[in-house]
């Protein structure tokens, strides 16, 4: 194993590590956010540390993810797919990375050209402290009236036909061509 091949997997372990080891930080009595509650407001860093609003308005896909986790890379693509396919005042897709490392954030966001807004989670404040976020990926469709319309763990291909039906009908979005 070379020195880089090292490194980034010495990377990747420290980050699965300090995600595993969070649970024993969150509130006593509280419980993960589930379908039916308010979402939160979001307000994170992006990745250049300003600081960003996610503005009511649209139906919300919110993507909790790492550069690290195997499943979520293999998704990521999917989002991107996704993302192009509603117009930006009915459906948002946004990516909330709990990564240490931003510039390996950003270094994913180019090579797989994601244009839809990347977040940052760093410190874990809003994943695991007010979400109860177990296990990334994990995904909260929100409606416009940022009700959780649905939790999904575990990766999904967001473009595959079935998926959309079922985002539509949760989010009861009428269209999803983006013209």
């Amino acid at each position: 194993m070379t020195n880089t091949q090292r490194r980034k997997f010495l990377q990747l372990a420290a980050g699965a590590l300090a995600f595993a080891a969070l649970p024993a930080c969150r509130n006593e009595g509280s419980r993960p956010i589930a379908e039916g509650d308010r979402f939160p407001p979001i307000t994170l860093p992006d990745l250049d540390g300003r600081s960003t609003s996610i503005p009511p308005g649209p139906a919300l896909i919110v993507n909790f993810w790492a550069t690290w986790c195997e499943p979520c890379r293999r998704e990521m693509p999917s989002l991107q797919r996704l993302s192009t396919q509603y117009r930006s005042e009915d459906l948002q897709v946004v990516g909330i990375s709990v990564d240490d490392d931003l510039n390996l954030v950003k270094e994913f966001q180019l090579r797989y050209r994601l244009t839809f807004p990347l977040l940052s989670d760093r410190e874990q404040h809003f994943s695991r402290m007010q979400l109860q976020v177990a296990a990334l990926p994990m995904t909260y469709l929100l409606r416009r009236d940022r009700v959780v319309a649905g939790v999904v763990a575990g990766a999904r291909d967001w473009a595959d036909a079935g998926v959309i039906r079922e985002i539509e009908g949760a989010l009861e979005l009428k269209a999803h061509k983006n013209a």
